[in-house]
């Protein structure tokens, strides 16, 4: 046989095992949904760079098929008996087996080493009151993941060293070149270096437990979702030297080809750790250390896919998930809640953006569905230190500014009305900020239940939630809170469709050039002249697509140019108050209508002069004013007044369709007019 028939009949066995037992991996990291099946050329690459590995490994494959072997006869010799020959009767003895070598003590200085250097790494990461642990604990995470809860074992590996195949020692004295010779290193020294660094990584992750352990890092970080360095996701996995490994072959051969190749790694490791084992204490030793070796790796990285994750809430393509991570960022699984984000409040979507800790798919899911739907999670009452509140009570306070809370008749004065009562859904304390936030989303999501709009579509503002006195001291599952909206007058909100009112605590955030001012009655105060001043202002971007509103006011002018003036209301659009439409009521009491495009005010509708009612000059004037979109696109516009005054338009061209109820004053020439306003209702048809 030619010399390369013999290499290539002696690397035979290292690349069945290690060919073998990347294609091994590959089926059941695909069986099992470690990754998705890779390409067929990544498949074709990684058996090549297995079969590269299998030859560089083929001497050390072959000396470990050769203990096993030796092993195998030293143990079949020792039980064969001595055999009579049935014709001649002469008794033949056994031929003589090869013999076990004897396994030899570890020397005391070994011991000494090995012994303390598991000893240390145990108490440091394994007892939590051993000073240091934390920081231990957290550096060891950080290199090595979860695998740093072993790090103890490795050095009581080194107490029987394994035996090797003759090499020349690494020339460490090489890397001292350019400090003891003061000269950089030649081409021949470096490529010494080099060969001398390859053959070492050889024997160390081919056939030491070193294989082992990087194949088990780069496996728990491939297994467990490639999780990122920097938000802490790889101090759950395999760590920065996880990372490290896995990442380059995932990028060449796909997650899926990434991890058969370090499994064929591990298997190969653990084959010739297994062999040497067993020349020395015997087959039976060596098939439990195979399987030791291949069994509790393998079962740790296949335990790490299913478990050990996070769970948050968030959102994605649209919908409510429940996502299963390392880290907030870090996405391994997703379980559909079936939660769409229409018709969730900002600080809901906000909430599950930033992602909401829960602890599984099912409590997710019910904490979504509850923040999602408020009255699923409604209570009788919320229990304050010295009061009972109810939903729909209302409530004034002993004392004025005090914190003491007495139930009080909606018909009568007020300070708030609550609008919820109900449990948050948490059964474990989620952090302060958490429920914070949660609570305001309960709020936000209950209002338009109660009101009649939903949030986000009226002036009216929520108050600050009541949750249960010393909840930030003492938690307990499921807490009661109270929602709850300041009076806007002696009457309940509850389905009144209200959107805005005189009394309501929303800013009213003047433009430039305007005064707004709200002792007992609200007052504009047009400072410069030629000026249309709108309430509330700029400030306010409240603008409903699609809605129609109602608009009561009664108001009057005072001032020395107020005959100059226009005064009344309008539906403009939030976004941009140069566009919309407003009601105005002129000096003899004609309401105009104008539409508002920009830098044009062309005015499309007029009423007539009125009827035995006096102007707003010398007295007040009611206004009733109508703002409604039209089943074909259009904008249908209305006013009343008394006198028998009324000014309907239709807006078919370029209507806007996105409004929103204002005050209006849009003064003359000279400045100084103010507009004093009795009653401001806007409700929502």
């Amino acid at each position: 046989m030619s010399e390369a028939g013999r290499r290539a009949q002696a690397a035979l066995p290292a690349v069945a095992l290690l060919v073998l037992a990347t294609g091994a991996a590959l089926g059941l990291s695909t069986l099992l949904g470690f990754a998705p099946l890779p390409p067929a050329w990544r498949i074709v690459l990684a058996l090549v760079i297995a079969l590269l590995l299998a030859l560089a490994a083929a001497d050390q494959v072959r000396a470990a098929l050769t203990d096993w072997q030796g092993a195998a006869a030293a143990e079949w010799g020792a039980h064969r008996r001595p055999r009579r020959n049935l014709v001649t009767g002469d008794i033949t003895q056994p031929s003589r087996s090869p013999e076990r070598p004897k396994v030899r003590r570890p020397s005391w200085a070994r011991l000494v080493i090995t012994v303390p250097l598991a000893l240390v790494p145990a108490a440091l990461l394994w007892v939590p009151r051993v000073p240091g642990h934390a920081v231990a604990l957290g550096a060891t995470t950080f290199l090595l993941g979860y695998a740093a809860y072993a790090l103890p074992v490795l050095p009581l590996l080194l107490t029987w060293p394994l035996p090797r195949l003759p090499r020349e020692p690494w020339p460490w004295r090489l890397l001292l070149v350019p400090l003891a010779d003061r000269r950089l290193w030649r081409a021949g020294e470096l490529a010494t270096l080099g060969l001398a660094t390859l053959a070492l990584l050889r024997e160390r992750v081919l056939t030491r437990a070193t294989g082992i352990v990087v194949a088990t890092l780069g496996l728990l970080h491939l297994v467990r979702g490639n999780p990122n360095v920097l938000d802490g996701g790889a101090a759950r996995a395999g760590g920065l030297l996880g990372f490290l490994i896995a990442e380059p072959l995932a990028f060449v051969l796909s997650a899926g080809g990434a991890i058969a190749l370090l499994g064929g790694v591990l298997g190969v490791a653990a084959g010739v750790i297994a062999a040497s084992v067993g020349r020395a204490w015997g087959t039976v030793t060596g098939y439990a250390t195979l399987a030791l070796a291949v069994a509790v790796p393998l079962g740790a990285v296949g335990a790490g896919h299913w478990y050990g994750y996070e769970y948050f809430l968030r959102t994605e393509n649209g919908r409510v998930v429940v996502v299963a991570g390392l880290s907030p960022t870090h996405r391994q699984a997703v379980h559909d809640t079936t939660l769409s984000v229409d018709g969730l409040t900002p600080s809901l979507r906000q909430l599950f953006a930033d992602g909401l800790p829960v602890a599984d798919y099912a409590d997710g899911e019910r904490i979504a569905k509850a923040l999602a739907a408020p009255s699923t999670a409604a209570a009788d009452a919320y229990a304050g230190e010295q009061f009972d509140l109810k939903a729909g009570e209302c409530f004034d306070w002993i004392g004025g500014s005090s914190q003491l809370r007495y139930v009080a008749q909606c018909n009568a004065a007020h300070v708030g009305e609550v609008t919820f009562v109900g449990h948050l859904p948490f059964t474990v304390d989620p952090g302060e900020k958490a429920v914070q936030v949660a609570t305001r989303a309960m709020c936000e999501q209950s209002y338009g239940d109660y009101l009649g709009v939903p949030f986000g579509q009226s002036f009216l503002t929520l108050e600050k939630p009541l949750l249960p006195p010393g909840l930030d001291k003492a938690w307990h599952a499921k807490p009661v809170i109270a929602c709850w909206l300041q009076s806007v007058g002696p009457w309940p909100l509850k389905g009144t469709r209200t959107v805005a009112a005189l009394q309501q605590k929303a800013a009213w955030g003047p433009a430039g050039g305007c005064k707004i001012e709200v002792p007992d009655a609200l007052r504009i105060t047009a400072e410069q002249p030629n000026v249309r001043c709108v309430a509330p202002g700029p400030e306010q971007r409240l603008s409903v697509p699609g809605a129609g509103f109602n608009i009561d006011l009664e108001f009057a002018a005072i001032g020395k140019s107020a005959g100059g003036a226009r005064i009344g209301a309008g539906c403009y659009d939030g976004s941009n108050l140069a566009n919309g439409y407003s009601f105005e009521v002129t000096a003899d009491g004609v309401i105009e209508i104008y539409k508002h495009a920009g830098d044009q005010h062309p005015r499309v509708a007029a009423s007539a002069k009125p009827k035995n009612a006096a102007p707003p000059t010398t007295a007040s004037t009611p206004l009733q004013v109508t703002c409604k979109p039209t089943g074909d696109g259009g904008v249908e516009l209305t006013a009343f007044s008394t006198g028998n005054r009324k000014a309907t338009y239709v807006d078919k061209e370029n209507p806007f369709t996105s409004l929103s109820p204002r005050l209006v004053l849009a003064n003359a020439s000279t400045a100084g007019v103010v507009m004093t306003t009795m009653i401001f209702s806007a409700t929502r048809l």
